[in-house]
């Protein structure tokens, strides 16, 4: 019978997309609690920019939405209910809540693209210099590097806060192999 193997595999991908959904918005609203605790302890931070397809990802949150209330409407399983509203949070809600997270440097370590890093944890960074500079920073036993990129005005700026973060000993580096 091909239609109950369809609605097998349909179970499993939306149960599978329903799992994945509910880790990412887990995972981004812990993240931005962690954010809003450590606000207060900015040193210097700069709005993220908004990705240039923002709209459509809010766009891809009401289709899935709209499609929750629908399969809602045909008496559907929970699973695909509960999936497609699982999705239409993290594009709804979660993907401007990260928008309003600021990065840069906080009392106690960097905020950059992959999340909080304390500066105890910072093994090695190096300012890479093209078209927009970046801080890249390798996290001692991890092997993701953290990117945290500069608006032009915050270069110097971000500089000296290391700086002095290095010479009060609250981020201490790993020195290069070979002095690279």
């Amino acid at each position: 019978m091909p239609g109950l193997a369809t609605q097998t595999a349909l179970t499993v991908v939306l149960a599978g997309l329903g799992l994945y959904f509910l880790v990412l918005v887990i995972r981004a609203l812990a993240g931005y609690l962690r954010f809003v605790r450590l606000r207060a302890t900015a040193v210097l931070t700069w709005p993220v920019r908004r990705p240039a397809h923002f709209p459509l990802l809010l766009g891809l949150g009401v289709l899935a939405l709209g499609v929750a209330v629908l399969n809602g409407r045909m008496n559907r399983p929970l699973h695909h209910v509960a999936s497609q509203v699982l999705i239409a949070v993290y594009f709804i809600l979660v993907v401007p809540l990260a928008t309003r997270i600021r990065l840069g440097l906080y009392r106690d370590g960097v905020w950059a693209d992959a999340g909080f890093l304390p500066y105890a944890e910072i093994a090695r960074m190096a300012f890479v210099e093209g078209h927009e500079v970046v801080l890249v920073m390798l996290a001692r036993g991890r092997g993701s590097a953290f990117r945290l990129p500069l608006p032009a005005g915050e270069y110097g700026a971000v500089r000296k806060v290391i700086e002095e973060k290095i010479r009060s000993h609250a981020l201490t580096v790993d020195s290069a192999i070979l002095g690279l």
